[in-house]
C-alpha cells in the first residue's frame, strides 16, 4: 500500500510540475531601437564570358575583357579570380597546358581598373595558333568578403562559387 501511495504522489507531483511550467505568452513588448548600419560591401560578381576575339601582341594572343565591377577599391584591396573552362571543368588562371613534354601553352591574366587582359602564350615563343572561342569566369571579391572567406582554396572553382553563393 505504501508503494501505491508513493507512485500516486509522484504522479500528482509530476502533473502539477508539468502544468506549472506551462505559461501563456504575454503581450508583445515595445519595438527596440534600430541597430547600427553595417558597412556597405561590394557584391561578389561572377561573369561568364566566351571570348572569340583575340589580338596578337608578340609573343601572345591577348583578349581584353571589360569588367566594370573592377573598381579602384577592388584593385587596391579586393581580389579578382579568373578561371578558364576546359571541357567541363574550370581551372584557375594562370595555368600552363602541356601538349607534349617539350611544348606548352600558358594562360595568364592581368587585372586592371575596369577589366582584365588574358594572355595566351606558347612555350616556343613563336606565333601560336589563335586560341579561338574560350570560356572564362571572372570573379570579383571586395576586401571585406575576401577577409571573411580567407580559408577557401581559390584554385578550386567549385569551392569558390559555393563559399560566395555565386
Amino acid at each position: 500500500m505504501n508503494l501505491l501511495k508513493t507512485i500516486i504522489a509522484i504522479l500528482i507531483l509530476a502533473t502539477i510540475t508539468i502544468f506549472a511550467s506551462c505559461e501563456k505568452e504575454g503581450p508583445e513588448g515595445p519595438t527596440g531601437p534600430a541597430g547600427k548600419d553595417g558597412v556597405d560591401g561590394n557584391a561578389n560578381v561572377s561573369s561568364s564570358l566566351t571570348v572569340s576575339s583575340w589580338t596578337y601582341d608578340d609573343p601572345s594572343w591577348v583578349a581584353n575583357l571589360s569588367i566594370p565591377a573592377i573598381t579602384q577599391d577592388i584593385v587596391n584591396t579586393g581580389a579578382v579570380l579568373a578561371y578558364i573552362k576546359t571541357q567541363d571543368t574550370f581551372y584557375q588562371i594562370p595555368i600552363t597546358f602541356y601538349q607534349t613534354s617539350t611544348y606548352s601553352t600558358s594562360v595568364e591574366v592581368e587585372t586592371k581598373l575596369g577589366g582584365v587582359s588574358i594572355y595566351w602564350t606558347d612555350s616556343d615563343r613563336t606565333t601560336p595558333v589563335n586560341p579561338g572561342s574560350q570560356t572564362f569566369k571572372i570573379i570579383v571579391i571586395a576586401s571585406s568578403d575576401r577577409i571573411k572567406k580567407s580559408g577557401i582554396d581559390v584554385s578550386d572553382y567549385e569551392q569558390v562559387i559555393s563559399e560566395f553563393n555565386l
